[in-house]
């Protein structure tokens, strides 16, 4: 009878829908249908008026064509690399030769010119039609695609991330993950059973939990009952002490939260927003980082994704904490005062249907 009330525990839809997913491998089997339709069209349009070799012939010739242009684009990337050989590659040229040249296309620019060269005949140069022209030059730009000959080389990728000020979620992800949460999770168990040996209020493992805020506004607040009135500071947890960076003793110190429902029943829990959220918000307001708000909350999400990663694959913080997205961007039908207690309060349910679950099939 207990097995047929246990609760079904809910998809982390709201997750899903706000944070983006690594990107699949659609577009590359948008590539495979577009090469059949270039191959369909070169058949009935070619099969009748050239033979199989001319047809070879000319896509040898397009793909000469094709890779003589990223060629010279990679030459033209090479001359302003060089006169950073100093600053960016140590001196070292062959370092910035592989940061512009991609070496696949270069193998291969010289292995199609060397066997057109080779079987070169004049009668394997027909005056194509303009559509087959057009069909090979798509066929052999999509193959070029498909086997990796064409795209950025990683100075271009250097310069596209130091021109839009990417990665900068990356890197805050991390410096929060491996300055602050290594230390503070793996002991947060511990800190919260000398909580309880006083106050008694985080009864339920579900609270041994931290509560990571992740507004995608970026903006944090000194007090939460500023932002939310159903949530209110109770008292901190025994602080953990690490000597950390020349400093002895640094203290790392986290609080414990009341969180009232709509019925003002209370709950308790560790809440903090994450810190680096702060770096993001200034960045915007400061015109010198040109940062805009899309570019914020872009950065916002990828900082969630990346820290929901890290923490996953730590084996002592997997199980500690908890990610509250929530969206105070636009005001919409979900958007209200006490819009992030409510997305607490969810989290906490969740987690308690979750153990209910797993004690009942234990």
């Amino acid at each position: 009878m207990a097995l047929m009330m246990a609760p079904k525990i809910q998809p982390k839809s709201e997750m899903i829908s706000i944070i983006p997913q690594p990107r699949g491998n659609r577009a590359v089997k948008a590539i495979f249908l577009f090469i059949f339709v270039c191959l369909i069209i070169l058949y009935f349009y070619g099969s009748n008026n050239y033979t199989g070799s001319q047809v070879v012939y000319g896509m040898a010739i397009h793909f000469i064509i094709s890779q003589a242009w990223e060629f010279i684009v990679s030459l033209s990337e090479f001359y302003e690399e060089i006169t950073h050989v100093h600053t960016r590659y140590n001196g070292e040229v062959l370092r910035a030769l592989k940061a512009s040249f991609c070496v696949r296309n270069v193998y291969f620019f010289i292995f199609t010119s060397a066997i057109c060269y080779i079987f070169y005949d004049e009668d394997l140069l027909p005056r194509f039609s303009c559509v087959i022209n057009l069909v090979m030059l798509f066929l052999c730009n999509l193959l070029c695609r498909l086997f990796g000959l064409q795209g950025p080389t990683p100075a271009a990728i250097s310069e596209i991330t130091e021109k839009r000020h990417l990665n900068v979620a990356h890197g805050l992800a991390w410096s929060y993950y491996v300055g602050y949460l290594k230390f503070v999770l793996p002991a947060l168990k511990h800190s919260v059973k000398r909580f309880n040996k006083e106050n008694n209020l985080l009864k339920s493992s579900d609270t041994f939990s931290l509560h990571i805020l992740i507004p995608l506004s970026c903006k944090i607040y000194g007090d939460l009952k500023e932002i939310d009135g159903n949530i209110e500071f109770v008292k901190e947890i025994p602080p953990l002490y690490i000597d950390r960076a020349g400093i002895k003793e640094r203290v790392f110190k986290n609080n414990v939260y009341r969180i009232l429902d709509e019925d003002h029943r209370p709950y308790y829990c560790i809440v903090e927003y994450a810190t680096p959220l702060a770096s993001l918000y200034e960045m915007s307001d400061v015109a010198s980082a040109a940062f805009s708000k899309e570019d914020r909350i872009e950065q916002a999400k990828l900082f969630c994704r990346t820290l929901e990663n890290i923490l996953k694959n730590s084996l002592q913080c997997r199980d500690a904490f908890r990610l509250v997205i929530y969206d105070d961007c636009t005001k919409g039908e979900d958007h209200s005062e006490h819009l992030l207690s409510r997305e607490i309060l969810k989290h906490l349910k969740q987690q308690h249907f979750e153990e209910y679950d797993v004690g009942i099939r234990a």
